[in-house]
């Protein structure tokens, strides 16, 4: 890093992004005229520039800073940029010429999309040529070009921009301990006692699975939460739900039982894979959701947690229970899943299963920092030309029987 890097580098630890005042109207209205003077008139004509002037003028930034949109940028005294918001879109956003290009920009339009993504999922921006890779580098897609007649016949050329897609602060968005501590003292329990007596591992088992689990009695419904869990009778410290059928079913009971105070989930479903009767515990999901990408993680697939399933994989071993071991496919589609064996099994992505849950579980326990981990019994065939049903078939009752009694002396 050589000298200049490091003076920039330390510059921008040194700005300071405020609510701009009233008193710093001239201000703001001068690093404005002068960005716009400077840098609109390489770009555009100067009936453009003109229009660009009077549309943010002295009596507009008076307005805003009043209405409390507008911020600025500063190091120290010096006053280096401003940014505005109006609702989920961002406005007149300049750094003085001499400052462009230092990170001003960058740590301005990080505050202003932070303040927008509170209340909106969306940022809307109307991206004049200069700006247009700048935004574009930050994630903006171009929704339409636009133009605007400006005097003389002259056109104001412009990109009406949209970023949609945000990290997430999980702190922040803190709605499930909100409406579950409600729900939890609405029953007249107390909610931080309430949290460390809930077990710590829940199992969330598809219908038929919970049915059969239910009638080997030998757990009791205790804590009236995420669909109601029943405490295992010889350990409290397990215990088993009804899971939810689809990733955002199971994604929002997850929420809910992570918010109540268990650490660790398993999902225990059906799935489509290859032979009929086998267990396939995940390591993850390929994702064909939109859970996944709504809580911020963008990449094609989205882990379980390893040592969880590290661990359960021996738990199963112990009793007899031997498991396929990768990484399966979980799509909103449990209907339509055109040419999923091209797409996921038969190519090098290798998913050893297909469901619809799994995907929002993971979602949920890498953005709460929990565990969670699923165990698949495979329920049809996709090996064959023809789809092949198990249901009714003994190998399919076998496996399901064997499974839940291995998880009933856990």
């Amino acid at each position: 890093m050589d000298k200049s890097e490091f003076m920039e580098g330390k510059r921008v630890e040194q700005l300071a992004i405020k609510k701009a005042r009233l008193d710093q109207t001239d201000e703001i209205n001068e690093v404005v005229s002068e960005t716009i003077k400077e840098i609109y008139s390489k770009y555009y004509s100067n009936e453009v520039v003109d229009f660009f002037l009077e549309l943010h003028n002295h009596d507009n930034i008076h307005k805003d800073i009043l209405e409390g949109n507008t911020y600025v940028i500063a190091c120290g005294a010096a006053t280096l940029g401003t940014g505005t918001i109006n609702q989920n879109a961002i406005l007149r956003v300049y750094v003085t010429p001499n400052h462009q290009h230092e990170g001003i920009g960058t740590k301005l339009m990080d505050c202003l999309e932070k303040e927008i993504i509170k209340n909106y999922s969306y940022v809307n921006i109307d991206a004049s040529l200069p700006a247009v890779e700048f935004y574009r580098k930050r994630g903006y897609e171009l929704l339409r070009q636009a133009e605007h007649s400006v005097a003389n016949g002259k056109l104001l050329s412009y990109s009406i921009m949209r970023k949609r897609e945000f990290d997430i602060d999980p702190a922040f968005y803190n709605a499930p301990s909100v409406l579950v501590r409600k729900e939890i003292e609405l029953q007249g329990l107390d909610f931080d006692e309430y949290q460390t007596k809930v077990p710590q591992r829940v199992y969330l088992l598809a219908d038929s699975l919970f049915d059969t689990m239910l009638a080997k009695n030998i757990a009791t419904l205790t804590f009236d939460v995420g669909g109601g869990i029943y405490v295992m009778n010889h350990n409290s410290n397990l215990g088993f739900a009804k899971g939810e059928m689809c990733s955002p079913g199971l994604a929002t009971q997850a929420e809910d039982l992570y918010a109540a105070g268990v650490k660790e989930l398993i999902h225990v479903g059906f799935a489509g894979g290859n032979k009929i009767g086998d267990y396939v515990l995940t390591d993850g999901a390929y994702n064909d959701t939109s859970i996944t990408r709504l809580y911020g993680f963008k990449g094609e697939r989205i882990d379980s947690t390893k040592d969880l399933t590290d661990s359960f994989c021996m738990e199963l071993e112990k009793k007899g229970i031997s498991c396929i071991r990768g990484y399966h496919w979980t799509t909103d589609g449990g209907y339509v899943q055109p040419e999923w064996r091209e797409r996921y099994y038969f190519n090098d992505l290798g998913a050893k299963c297909v469901e619809m849950e799994g995907a929002g579980l993971f979602t949920i326990a890498n953005f709460r920092s929990r565990k969670a981990t699923a165990i698949y019994v495979v329920s049809d065939s996709g090996s064959n030309d023809e789809w092949e049903l198990g249901w009714g078939e003994s190998t399919l009752e076998h496996s399901i029987q064997k499974l839940i009694d291995a998880l009933a002396e856990s």
